[in-house]
This record gives structure tokens, sequence and C-alpha cells, in this order.
């Protein structure tokens, strides 16, 4: 009876036990085992990977999308509008600073292990890499 008692007195001083906090912190409150789509700060700021995150979103509706707090909100505002049209649940996770270097989380409910989270720009045609073309095939193409 006395551990009973010890543990009721060490969970109500410290809190709930955790397994693997230091983990939770980088991935904004949840295990890496969930993680479908991490961002860092860079990538999320350059707005580049909207559309392949709105893909995600979509092929996984029982995700949630976390943003970290310390995003100004004009910088979070893209990703809400976005959860927001595809009726995805999000929040808004507070961060210390240096806690973690991810600032956007697209996670599940239960374990997924998904090896490689990170987003990859769809190349459209335009993209890719061509010869480059003088300015004299250039006109002709223009005339034929």
């Amino acid at each position: 009876m006395a551990e009973n008692i010890d543990d009721y007195l060490e969970k109500g001083m410290y809190g709930a036990k955790e397994i693997n906090p230091a983990e939770k912190k980088k991935y904004l409150g949840t295990y890496r085992e969930r993680v479908l789509v991490a961002l860092t700060k860079e990538e999320v700021l350059s707005q580049q990977f909207l559309p392949e995150l709105e893909k995600a979103i979509l092929q996984s509706p029982d995700s949630k999308l976390l943003l970290n707090g310390l995003l100004h909100y004009n910088s979070m505002r893209p990703y809400i509008k976005l959860a927001e049209k595809c009726k995805h649940e999000f929040s808004i996770v507070s961060r210390l600073e240096g806690e973690t270097d991810l600032y956007l989380v697209l996670a599940c409910q239960k374990a997924i292990n998904k090896e490689d989270i990170h987003l990859y720009k769809e190349e459209t045609p335009e993209e890719t890499e061509q010869e480059p073309i003088s300015l004299l095939e250039k006109v002709r193409k223009l005339f034929d």
C-alpha cells in the first residue's frame, strides 16, 4: 500500500510518467512512429510543399496537423487554411525555442512507422532540366 501512496504523491507532484519525452518534444507532442510528414522551419516558411501536404492530408483523413506555436501567425495561415479547406483537424502546439527543429507535423493516432517522413517537390515538365536552347532555335520554333 505504501508504494501506491508514493506513486500517487509522485504523480501529483511531477505529473504522469511519460515514455520517451524527448521524442514527443521533437515531434510536437507525438511519437516518431506516428508521423506521416515533418517539415522544418525553412520548409514551412517557403510554402513550397503545400500541394504535397494537401495530398498527404487527403490520403490520411484520420491524421492531425500539428503546427509549432513559435511560428508567426502569418506563416501558419496557409496551413490553417489548408486544414480548414480539407476539413482536417489541426492544433497549434506551444514549444520553447531549441526543443525541436520541426515546425509542422502530420501525425496519425496509431503507429504507422513510415520510414521517410519528408516531402519532396514534385517536378512539373517545365521544372525538369532541359538542354539549353539557343536564341536562333527559339526564333525558329516560333515560326514553325
